[in-house]
């Protein structure tokens, strides 16, 4: 038995194998090192999907140790943690066998989230469990997977982990890399050198050794710098060696809390963006159908996850691989680009089918992917059903109105519907600077913009990017509503949204000003309302109360600040010049310079919005940018940063300095 600090460390935890026998069905075989403690039966229906048979290949993922919610709908925080599971099943014709094929699956469960990475060394090792189906083949699996080196591959912060995602330097914490691989290979030269002493107790030998050693290290850390200067940093590069043959390993560095795997979010908009959503047949649901009967699809899948609704992605006939990513992608939406909201990959199956329907319907607001059509013809089992083969998305017949819907919801979603009606049919888009038309509704204006940067071929990282800004924006409606409503909220300090109109502070949680912040909880007041009391919103509140111990900039709101800078055109000087001395005053240390620059990534123009008082006829906030910029130069990405600026800027920041120092 390993300890807890072998467990910590432990890659993979188990390796599954399952097959199907001709008499009994789908069988698992074998667990390696040890049970997993789930049914066997299950998991073996779960390696081997619907119609594996008919294909050489498929790839499924599935999760261990999911909770259910209990009565109330919270869920137990105790307990194994969640296991990410990527399978791969294999069907070998062969005429002397019945039925003429061979269908394996082998199967890892590991706590990565970035569970890719470990698709080639599955498909060795399947190949080799034909040639020798023995439980040794999946020993030697086990043993080479647990022995891929991570030790050098930094643990980034949260902010750390945003700055580098956006990154346009793919250097970005190279110094970071440099040292632990340099004091990697101190401690190897260490340890080969007191194996070369002799006299281990002499000082003067160890002395010399420990001279030698540290020399050694400092000519290692200089080649390896000059080695490694045109690695993408974004990526941690290792290895896997498996039977005598290396496996080039890449692990993302950026991957979000609800980033499962590798999946695009571009297919998921572009299947569904299509075509208008299927009608119920019944009233429109406040929840869901945010424009009526003209709600945009992706609007109503996101209405869907926002407000924990169940949710299933049918892909009759296609490789249950296909179905998972689509299912992957859903969790990114909701979630934000996987970065804003979490508690989605919990209730979350990627692959299911009718043997684990019992499961499935234990889990409120489920997010599932299946292939078989059964599930279209039974709507009490689903509030919406999104088809990949023909993309649109039903809402389910049976899905109940909540009874204490706002009496104002119908006429509403009229007024909303009439809205979107030429947006949905005519995409108007203004010659000036390509931005959907400002009189266009919220949620059509976001899908456009969406649209449109798929359409520019905007790359995943900018079109989650796009996402996670439409959910920040709609979280930062929700305290403000629940202060509106009932005086208090948990999601922000009520001090601070009472006095949310004085700009000068930088308090106010939601960006613009009041008109504009009453229109947008109005228009997504349903939605709003859906949403609390959901796991997603008990997360948020938890993560909230976390935030304010462990943030290390207090008192004034980075993202509300930012966004004011960057964006508004009324603000007065005495505004301005409050804005930069709060920032002056609050952002003093490294790592207060690290959380303000997550709050300015550089595929958004980087620290252009605070650049700008360079060139303000005020001499108090020409002083006060100087003096950020300085403290932005000396961090380590904030070198970067700076370096990164245009030339007119940081000759404006140059000339500045030394008129200031003078």
């Amino acid at each position: 038995m390993t300890d807890a600090k072998d467990d910590e460390q432990r890659n993979v935890e188990y390796i599954l194998l399952a097959e199907f026998d001709i008499d009994r069905g789908a069988i698992l075989k074998h667990q390696y090192p040890r049970p997993t403690g789930a049914d066997d039966s299950h998991l073996a229906e779960l390696m081997l999907p619907d119609g594996a048979h008919a294909r050489e290949s498929d790839w499924t993922m599935f999760f261990l140790n999911q909770k259910a919610p209990d009565d109330e709908g919270q869920v137990a925080s105790d307990g194994p943690p969640l296991l990410y599971v990527l399978n791969l099943v294999r069907t070998k014709h062969d005429k002397e066998v019945r039925r003429g094929a061979i269908v394996k699956a082998m199967a890892v469960c590991t706590r990565h989230r970035f569970i890719h990475i470990y698709q080639a060394i599955l498909m060795l090792a399947l190949e080799n469990y034909y040639r020798v189906p023995t439980v040794d083949t999946l020993a030697e699996l086990y043993k080479s997977v647990n022995q891929m080196d991570l030790s050098c591959m930094p643990q980034l912060s949260r902010h750390e982990t945003t700055i580098l995602r956006f990154s346009d330097d793919q250097n970005m914490f190279e110094e970071r890399f440099v040292q632990l691989e340099a004091e990697r290979r101190h401690g190897n030269t260490l340890a080969r050198d007191a194996g070369r002493l002799d006299a281990p107790h002499d000082p003067a030998l160890a002395e010399l050794g420990m001279s030698a050693s540290e020399d050694s290290a400092r000519r290692g850390g200089d080649s390896s710098r000059r080695g490694t200067r045109n690695k993408d940093r974004r990526f941690f590069d290792t290895e896997i060696v498996y039977s005598g043959v290396k496996l080039p390993i890449r692990v993302p560095m950026t991957v979000y809390p609800e980033e499962i795997s590798d999946f695009s979010l571009i297919q998921l908009l572009t299947t569904f963006a299509g075509g208008l959503a299927a009608p119920s047949g019944k009233a429109t649901h406040p929840h869901l159908e945010s424009s009526g009967q003209y709600t945009h699809p992706i609007v109503l899948l996101m209405n869907g996850l926002l407000t924990q609704k169940r949710v299933i992605f049918l892909g009759h006939g296609k490789p249950a691989g296909e179905v998972a990513n689509y299912v992957l992608a859903a969790v990114a939406l909701g979630s934000g680009g996987g970065g804003v909201l979490r508690g989605f990959a919990n209730r979350t199956f990627p692959y299911t089918n009718l043997t684990n329907l019992d499961t499935l319907l234990s889990f409120s607001g489920y997010i599932a992917g299946v292939t078989n059509p059964a599930f279209e013809e039974h709507p009490e089992w689903w509030d919406l059903l999104c088809n990949i083969n023909t993309g649109k998305i039903s809402v389910s017949s049976a899905l109940a109105v909540p009874p204490a819907a706002h009496a104002k919801s119908q006429a509403d979603a009229l007024r909303r519907s009439l809205d979107s009606v030429s947006l949905s049919r005519n995409r108007s888009f203004s010659s000036r600077d390509g931005k959907p038309d400002k009189w266009n509704n919220l949620d059509t204006e976001f899908v456009q913009d969406l649209m449109l940067a798929i359409e520019r071929h905007y790359g995943e990282v900018a079109i989650r990017a796009k996402v996670e800004n439409y959910v920040r924006r709609f979280m930062s409606l929700v305290p403000l509503y629940e202060f509106e409503r009932t005086g208090t909220t948990q999601l922000g300090d009520p001090a601070h949204i009472a006095a949310s109109a004085d700009k000068s502070d930088g308090y106010s949680i939601s960006p613009g000003d009041k008109e504009s912040r009453d229109h947008e909880i109005a228009f997504y007041q349903s939605r709003i309302e859906g949403f609390i009391g959901t796991q997603a919103y008990h997360y948020a509140v938890a993560d909230y109360q976390s935030m304010q111990s462990s943030c290390f900039i207090r008192g004034i709101d980075i993202a509300h600040m930012v966004y004011c800078l960057r964006n508004s055109t009324n603000l007065d000087v005495n505004e301005v010049e409050a804005i930069y001395k709060r920032l002056d005053e609050q952002v003093v240390t490294d790592e207060q310079v690290t959380e303000l620059l997550a709050s300015l990534p550089q595929s958004q123009g980087g620290l252009q919005p605070l650049a700008y008082g360079f060139y303000h006829p005020s001499p108090a906030i020409r002083l006060y940018t100087v003096r950020l910029f300085e403290k932005i130069e000396g961090n380590l990405a904030g070198t970067r940063y700076v370096r990164s600026t245009n030339f007119f800027h940081q000759c404006a920041f140059s000339n500045l300095r030394y008129a200031f120092s003078c």
